[in-house]
């Protein structure tokens, strides 16, 4: 081999180079949540950096001053090995509303302008005011109906955020709602080529939102009134405790029989697992209805087709056992996603904790964005 041949080689691409993805950056309610993945050459997508940092003052407090959002950012990207400083985020929910929008296509019009002709009815106030995006569910070119999941934000609000990630350092490279993060990453959990109808229940403090996945299409999103403090709440009232006591209690709480069984104090933990599980399961059966409500939905819309198992994500994916109570709700196969990084890849880096982070799952969705061969990649 020549000298020439030979240096050239060294710059060719391997089949294992590996290429740095966009950081995923969430604002969620209490903690600012990073992540960076990595992909190989032969397609192997790798957690590559993440960090979960608390706000030392309300997240409103942090997001309306550039120096207090700096500080967190920089101590946030210390904690691991985070490359570059182009990120794909998300709006704080409190700022987005997003709205399932059916509207009809006529002969000569556009899908912006019909979408926009029925926005006008639902938003309070000028559409110019606001940034809006969308995202199609069930476009057949064949009909004139047609349905989106619209995401309406004020402008200010927009404008605002990014401009403290900007001061910040930050370059965005792309502002997405909460439903794309979550459909980029049951699909990259799933069997991308195979199409199969996911419900993914995102769980957050005081909403959760369940979103419907027909395989790598969004067919609904679809927020409910019920998170972990109204269940933490129930179990503090009926036990007469405080909620920090009931949540270290759940923490401690098997909610699995089998799992229970198991343990060495298992009669002492089947009884107070039965007593929290009789405590909560009112309310699981008022979520138990709602998902009914979208089964019924989604079968309409996938000619007869039902969903064929559900992803747990967000803080009730630590309860321990909790899927066995809903799939004894609704008869489906319910798995929890205690742990979104796990899925990528063997080789975890020390500075990644072993212990699960349920709250990260918007985040890694959008830390894969462009990661995906069916996401642009």
């Amino acid at each position: 081999m020549s000298a020439l041949a030979a240096t050239l080689k060294k710059f060719r691409p391997t089949a294992n180079a590996k290429r740095i993805g966009p950081i995923g950056l969430e604002c969620s309610l209490t903690e600012l949540h990073l992540v960076q993945m990595a992909v190989s050459g032969d397609h192997v997508i790798t957690r590559h950096a993440t960090a979960s940092v608390p706000y030392p003052e309300p997240r409103e407090v942090m997001l309306s001053s550039a120096k207090k959002m700096r500080a967190l950012i920089h101590t946030a990207m210390g904690c691991d090995r985070f490359q570059g400083k182009q990120v794909v985020t998300t709006l704080p929910a409190s700022k987005t509303r997003i709205l399932p929008i059916t509207y009809h296509v006529h002969e000569g019009q556009s899908d912006d302008a019909a979408l926009l002709k029925v926005l006008a009815e639902r938003v309070d106030g000028d559409l110019g005011d606001y940034v809006i995006d969308y995202l199609p569910v069930r476009s057949d070119m064949r009909s004139e109906e047609r349905m989106a999941i619209v995401a309406v934000a004020p402008s200010e609000a927009v404008i605002q955020y990014l401009e403290v990630l900007r001061k910040s350092g930050l370059v965005t490279k792309q502002l997405e709602i909460g439903p794309s993060a979550i459909r980029r990453l049951v699909s990259a959990i799933g069997n991308q080529d195979k199409h199969d109808d996911i419900l993914a229940i995102n769980f957050g403090r005081n909403h959760s939102y369940l979103t419907v996945l027909s395989g790598a299409r969004l067919l609904l999103d679809q927020p409910v009134n019920l998170g972990e403090t109204r269940l933490l709440e129930s179990i503090a009232s009926a036990l007469d405790m405080s909620v920090d006591a009931a949540r270290e209690l759940v923490n401690s709480t098997r909610f699995s029989m089998k799992t229970a069984a198991l343990h060495d104090d298992k009669e002492l933990d089947i009884d107070i697992a039965g007593t929290l599980l009789e405590i909560i399961k009112p309310v699981f059966l008022e979520l138990a209805e709602e998902i009914n409500r979208v089964l019924v939905y989604t079968a309409s819309q996938t000619h007869g087709k039902s969903v064929s198992r559900i992803y747990l994500m967000g803080s009730l994916a630590r309860w321990d056992g909790i899927e066995q109570l809903l799939n004894n709700i609704v008869k489906l196969p319910v798995e929890t996603i205690p742990d979104p990084l796990r899925h990528f890849g063997h080789h975890v880096q020390p500075a990644y904790s072993s212990l699960p982070k349920p709250e990260i799952a918007v985040a890694t969705g959008l830390a894969l964005n462009g990661m995906l061969k069916n996401d642009g990649y």
